[in-house]
């Protein structure tokens, strides 16, 4: 018997949007679409996990049905996940973000809509090693020891001009360019592909805690606030970042999974 998750998952469509864009997967399982507003929490083994959040674009309805796609996929990839050995990950996730790329785009050329697609932020945990990787702007954090490390990078028109000496990091995270995507499921990349970004697997540890999101929740919570509810005694502090993050303005819909071993 493997130990004990404590796992809580809070969606909600903010105060602006009436329809929720953003999709989530637990093991497989994704957040039933006509639910705009849910939380879950509880406790689950922690042996084998899978955890994605997937953030919508391209108005209402193709937002909705990207981010619903790349969620209900992953139930497949879950299963081949679990199936294989360490050193597969990588093969087998991009072989599903190809796979959900290209129905993406399908369907966007069947509907006669030119933009749309979702952001994709997902980790996969075995044996209390953590595997993560993503596309677009959703991000992956770790709580260790009072600090909130952003494990995942941004795909952004900011970033890149960041990385080109362009903009100094404040400039980068307050600029337009910082919504404006340079990767996510649903992109054409002249059918050569599309590869999610890897990053170093980490162990979580019995002090630290896992943090899964839309930009629906740091575009409006402090790094410092994100904390201060994260180390609260809460069974439910993916709901407690969710409504932190409507209180604050609600801009956009929000998503949040939090993880850590109980």
């Amino acid at each position: 018997m493997g130990r004990k998750i404590a796992l809580s998952v809070s969606t909600h469509n903010g105060n602006r949007k009436q329809n929720n864009e953003d999709s989530f997967s637990i093991n497989g399982k994704a957040k039933p679409s006509e639910q705009n507003i849910m939380n879950i929490c509880g406790d689950i083994d922690g042996d084998e996990l899978f955890l994605g959040v997937f953030d919508g674009m391209g108005g209402e309805k193709m937002g909705d049905v990207a981010s619903r796609i790349a969620a209900d996929r992953s139930a497949q990839l879950f299963d081949e996940l679990k199936n294989c050995e360490p050193q597969d990950y990588q093969k087998i996730i991009n072989g599903y973000v190809d796979n959900v790329n290209a129905e993406i785009c399908h369907t966007l050329d069947n509907s006669g809509n030119d933009r749309g697609g979702t952001t994709m932020a997902v980790v996969f945990i075995k044996d209390g090693i953590v595997y993560p990787c993503s596309l677009g702007d959703s991000r992956i954090y770790l709580l260790k020891g009072g600090e909130l490390i952003q494990i995942s990078e941004d795909h952004t028109l900011a970033m890149r001009k960041y990385k080109a000496n362009i903009y100094t990091l404040e400039e980068a995270q307050t600029s337009p360019d910082s919504h404006k995507l340079t990767l996510f499921l649903g992109v054409d990349v002249d059918g050569n592909g599309l590869d999610a970004q890897f990053y170093e697997p980490f162990r979580l540890d019995e002090d630290s805690s896992l943090l899964i999101c839309s930009d629906g929740l740091y575009d409006m919570c402090s790094e410092d606030e994100i904390i201060d509810i994260m180390q609260q005694d809460s069974e439910n502090t993916a709901r407690d970042l969710a409504e932190a993050a409507v209180e604050n303005g609600g801009t956009d819909n929000v998503t949040c999974i939090a993880a850590k071993y109980c």
